[in-house]
């Protein structure tokens, strides 16, 4: 029987989704999980696989059982065996051919920064300290122009394993909660490190380092596309601060 699960998960702990030897991992949690409640190895296929740090509130996975269970009996029966940074939040039958990475229509990452001189400690796992002020005009002027079906070449690493770079962002939106500032990116899906390397952008074409990139001639996020080097740009916004918000089928 094929299972479609939805699930968050604190990701400090963790190296990511992705199992891995010698290292903690999401994945690894639930399969152990999974092969004691089957009674033999059970493999977790997950919508993407988040990075060292990455929290999820609705990362999508599926999982074969050799039995049927009652949803509502399997997800108890999960929770009550994983630890408490990762939780089960909905477990549903579905047909055999569904993979929640190949079904994926789009998705949705959140990445939380905190501008106040001094940031809530209750914030540090999920949000970055950036204690500058910012042009909320132009950020989300820049943030528009990431909209669109572009090339990001210069928003991953260099030696990406995908076949194509080119992907297709549907949404930028911008809200903040009191000290809080949400950037929700929506997209078909997205390369390795895209996603914090965006955010890592939009700070810098709007701090002191928008400088640098007026001297290349660079003036704006579709600017910044169009020249598509990864070396233009600094390092990725850390990993604490994202959260993989939701997947759509």
């Amino acid at each position: 029987m094929n299972y479609k699960a939805v699930l968050a998960y604190d990701g400090t702990a963790y190296a990511g989704w992705q199992r891995q030897l010698k290292q903690p991992t999401i994945q690894a949690e639930i399969e152990l999980v999974l092969g004691a409640l089957n009674g033999s190895a059970v493999v977790a296929h997950s919508a993407g696989r988040t990075d060292a740090g990455v929290h999820a509130a609705g990362q999508v996975i599926s999982f074969r059982l050799d039995r049927e269970w009652v949803p509502a009996r399997l997800r108890r029966a999960l929770n009550g065996n994983l630890p408490a940074d990762i939780r089960i939040l909905t477990v549903e039958p579905v047909a055999d051919d569904f993979h929640p990475r190949f079904n994926t229509h789009r998705k949705t990452y959140r990445y939380q920064v905190v501008t106040a001189p001094v940031m809530s400690p209750f914030l540090r796992r999920y949000a970055l300290h950036y204690p500058f002020e910012l042009d909320h005009q132009r950020l989300a002027s820049h943030a528009a122009q990431l909209v669109g079906r572009h090339d990001f070449r210069g928003f991953t690493v260099t030696d990406c394993e995908a076949t194509t770079s080119v992907r297709t962002v549907t949404a930028v939106e911008l809200r903040q909660d009191g000290e809080v500032i949400a950037i929700d990116i929506t997209g078909n899906g997205f390369l390795r490190y895209q996603v914090r390397t965006m955010v890592a952008a939009l700070l810098e074409l709007n701090g002191d380092r928008h400088r640098r990139y007026a001297a290349r001639g660079i003036y704006s996020m579709a600017a910044l596309i169009d020249a598509g080097e990864r070396s233009l740009i600094g390092s990725t916004a850390p990993a604490h601060g994202l959260t993989l918000m939701k997947v759509e089928y």
